[in-house]
C-alpha cells in the first residue's frame, strides 16, 4: 500500500522521510524517493547557534561550556539543544564549564595542555603533578592518552600549515602556541611513544603507573638535540 501510494500520491500531498538509518529502508522505498544527505554540523556552528539562543533566552553562560556541548553534540544540533537544556538544568539556570564537565563525565581539555606543557618544560615534578591533578577526576587513562594524542596531531599540522588547523575544540590559540614552543621531532617523537603507550597500557599493572610511565619514556628518550635547542614561552 505505501509502495502505490509512493508512486501515485494525490495532487495535494508530498511525502518528507527522514531516517538516521537510511540502509534500513527498502531500496524498493529508496528508489522511489529522492534523497539528500544531510552533513553533520561542526561543533563551531553549533557553537554560534548556541551562543545566540542563550542570549536571547538570557541564560548566562561560559564559552568553554558551550564548545563542550558543540563536541558531545556530534554534529547534532537537536542533541546539541537537548544537552543544552539539561546542562541548564544541572546548573540550576547557567551553563558553566565545571557543571558541563561533570554532567558529560568529560576530562578538562586545559589539563591535558598542562601535561603538554610540563613534557616541553622538560619538568619530571611538573609532569607528575599534572597527572595528580587529573587523578583527581578519576578518568580513563587510555582515553586522557588519546587526548594528548589527538592535540599532538593538531600541533603538528600546526607546524606544517598553521591555517589548516580549526577551532573545533576552541583551543585553536593554544594549538598555535605550542606548535611555535615544541620543536617537530618533539612532536613526533611523543605522538609515536602515546601510540606504543596505549598499545601497552592494558599490559601494565596499575593504569595510571603505566600512564605515567609513557610520560617518562616521553621525557627520558626525547631527542637530544631537542634538550639544548632553545623554547619559547607558552
Amino acid at each position: 500500500a505505501l509502495l502505490k501510494t509512493l508512486e501515485e500520491p494525490p495532487p495535494y500531498v508530498k511525502f518528507i522521510l527522514a531516517t538516521t538509518d537510511p540502509q534500513k529502508l527498502p531500496a524498493t522505498i529508496l528508489s522511489r524517493c529522492l534523497r539528500f544527505s544531510l552533513k553533520n554540523m561542526t561543533p563551531e556552528r553549533v557553537v554560534e547557534h548556541l551562543t545566540h539562543v542563550l542570549g536571547v533566552e538570557n541564560v548566562p553562560f561560559e564559552d568553554d561550556a558551550l564548545w563542550l556541548l558543540g563536541r558531545a553534540a556530534d554534529g547534532s544540533m537537536r542533541d546539541a539543544m537537548s544537552l543544552t537544556d539539561q546542562a541548564i538544568a544541572f546548573g540550576e539556570g547557567k551553563v558553566m564549564a565545571a557543571d558541563v564537565r561533570a554532567m558529560l563525565g568529560t576530562l578538562d581539555h586545559g589539563q591535558v595542555f598542562d601535561v603538554l606543557t610540563a613534557l616541553l618544560e622538560g619538568d619530571a615534578r611538573e609532569v607528575l603533578e599534572a597527572v595528580r591533578h587529573l587523578a583527581e577526576q578519576g578518568p580513563d587513562w587510555n582515553g586522557v592518552l588519546s587526548e594528548i594524542l589527538n592535540v599532538l596531531h593538531r600541533v603538528a599540522i600546526a607546524q606544517a600549515l598553521p591555517e589548516g588547523v580549526d577551532n573545533g575544540h576552541g583551543d585553536r590559540d593554544r594549538v598555535l602556541a605550542l606548535a611555535q614552543a615544541l620543536p617537530a621531532e618533539d612532536v613526533q617523537f611523543y605522538y609515536q611513544m602515546g601510540l606504543i603507550g596505549r598499545r601497552d597500557l592494558p599490559l601494565a599493572p596499575d593504569p595510571r603507573g603505566g600512564f605515567e610511565m609513557v610520560l617518562l619514556r616521553m621525557l627520558a628518550f626525547r631527542p637530544a638535540d631537542s634538550e639544548d635547542a632553545p623554547r619559547q614561552p607558552l
